[in-house]
C-alpha cells in the first residue's frame, strides 16, 4: 500500500511539473523547434548513445573480471539492454540494478556478491559525473558558475564522495561502524555485510582494475554530455559546450533524488532554471530536455526485445 501511495504520489510531481511548465511555454515555439530539428546531429546522438551502453557494459564487465568472474561481452549487453528498459519504465533506477544484479548472480554464485559489482559500477558512475560537473564548474569561467545551487551541490557531492573514498582506501572503517551500530550481533545484517566486505576487499586489492572501470565512466559520462549536446545542436539550440558540462551532470545528479516519476518534471524545471541563466528561452529547454530524455526512452525499448526473447528461450529451448 505504502508503495503504491509512493508511486502515485511521484506521478502526481511529475504530471503536475510538467503541465505547469507546458502552461507557461509558447507552445508553439516548441513545436516548431522540434519539427525542424536536424535529422543528421540526431542520428549522431544515437549513435553516442550506442556508445554509452557498449562503455557501460565493458565497465561492468571490468569489475566483474577483478572478481574473478568473466562474461561475454554479448550477454552484459543483453542483460544492460533489458536493466535500461526497465529503468525507463518503472518508477526508479532500482528495477534495472535488480536485472544486473540477478544476471550477475548466475556468475558469481552470490547474489550480495553481484550487488556488491553493481553498486560499485553505479558509484564509479555518478563519481565520474561528478568529477566532470567540478571540473567544469572550475574552468567554465563565470558564464556557468552563476548556475542556480552549482556551488552548493558539487561542494556537497565532493563530502560525500570524499568520505566514500575514505571508507573505501581505509580497510576497517565500515567494520568499526558495523561495530559501533551494534549490527555486528545482528545476523541478518553480519553475514550480507561480510560478503559485500570480501567483494570490496578483492578491490582493494585490484585497484588497478577499479581505475580502469572509472577511466570507462568518465568517458561514458562524457559521452553522455556530448549526446545532449548533439541533442541541442540539432534542435538549433545555441548552448555553449561548458555549459552543458557542467548543466547536465547537475541535473542528472539533482534528478537522482526519488521525488518524481524517473525525473520527469524534475529535470524539466531544472534546465529551464539554467536555460534562463544562459539567456535561453523555455521553449529551448523544454524541446532540449524532452528530446533528450525522450530519444533514449524510445531507444530502451531494444531492451523489451531482449527481454521478451529471453522469455520465450525456454520454451524454444524445449520445443522439439
Amino acid at each position: 500500500m505504502k508503495r503504491t501511495a509512493l508511486l502515485i504520489a511521484k506521478i502526481a510531481v511529475s504530471v503536475c511539473l510538467l503541465a505547469y511548465l507546458f502552461s507557461t511555454t509558447d507552445l508553439v515555439a516548441l513545436e516548431r523547434r522540434i519539427r525542424t530539428g536536424d535529422t543528421v546531429l540526431l542520428a549522431a546522438a544515437i549513435i553516442l548513445y550506442g556508445l554509452m551502453l557498449l562503455l557501460a557494459t565493458w565497465r561492468w564487465r571490468v569489475l566483474l573480471q577483478a572478481q574473478g568472474f568473466d562474461a561475454p561481452l554479448r550477454d552484459l549487453s543483453a542483460s544492460y539492454l533489458v536493466a535500461t528498459f526497465f529503468n525507463n519504465f518503472l518508477p526508479s533506477n532500482i528495477g534495472g540494478d535488480l536485472v544486473r544484479v540477478r544476471d550477475g548472480s548466475r556468475l558469481t554464485g552470490s547474489t550480495m556478491t553481484s550487488l556488491a559489482v553493481v553498486a560499485i559500477d553505479r558509484i564509479l558512475g555518478f563519481g565520474a559525473l561528478y568529477v566532470l560537473a567540478a571540473v567544469a564548474y572550475l574552468i567554465g569561467g563565470p558564464s556557468v558558475r552563476h548556475l542556480a545551487g552549482a556551488r552548493s551541490v558539487i561542494a556537497g557531492l565532493g563530502l560525500f564522495f570524499a568520505t566514500l573514498a575514505y571508507v573505501f582506501f581505509r580497510p576497517g572503517t565500515a567494520r568499526a561502524l558495523m561495530a559501533h551500530s551494534g549490527l555486528n550481533g545482528q545476523r541478518w545484517a553480519r553475514e550480507p555485510f561480510e560478503l559485500v566486505q570480501a567483494a570490496v576487499h578483492v578491490y582493494r586489492a585490484r585497484v588497478r582494475e577499479v581505475w580502469q572501470a572509472f577511466a570507462a565512466s568518465l568517458a561514458l559520462q562524457a559521452v553522455f554530455i556530448y549526446y545532449y549536446f548533439a541533442v541541442a545542436h540539432a534542435l538549433r539550440i545555441p548552448l555553449s559546450l561548458p555549459a552543458c558540462f557542467l548543466m547536465v551532470p547537475l541535473c542528472t545528479l539533482v534528478q537522482a533524488i526519488p521525488i518524481s516519476f524517473n525525473g520527469w518534471g524534475i529535470r524539466e524545471t531544472i534546465f529551464i532554471l539554467y536555460f534562463g541563466q544562459v539567456g535561453l528561452p523555455r521553449d529551448s529547454a523544454l524541446a532540449f530536455s524532452l528530446v533528450g530524455a525522450g530519444l533514449v526512452v524510445l531507444l530502451s525499448l531494444s531492451g523489451a526485445v531482449v527481454w521478451t526473447s529471453r522469455a520465450r528461450a525456454p520454451e524454444a529451448q524445449r520445443a522439439p
